[in-house]
């Protein structure tokens, strides 16, 4: 590997991980809806089940 590729690896990267860093907060927010949705979704058909 030459030295330019292993710059671009490195930039690559770089870029990478600021795109991951930069997507957590996003991330883990529709990861907390999709929890609420779906505790949501049990207790309605909890209760449904149990009103019928």
């Amino acid at each position: 590997m030459s030295e330019g590729e292993g710059t671009t690896f490195m930039q690559w990267r770089e870029r990478a991980q600021t795109e991951v860093r930069d997507d957590g907060p996003k991330m883990r927010a529709v990861m907390i809806t999709a929890a609420v949705v779906v505790l949501v979704g049990i207790i309605v058909g909890s209760v449904i089940l149990l009103l019928s």
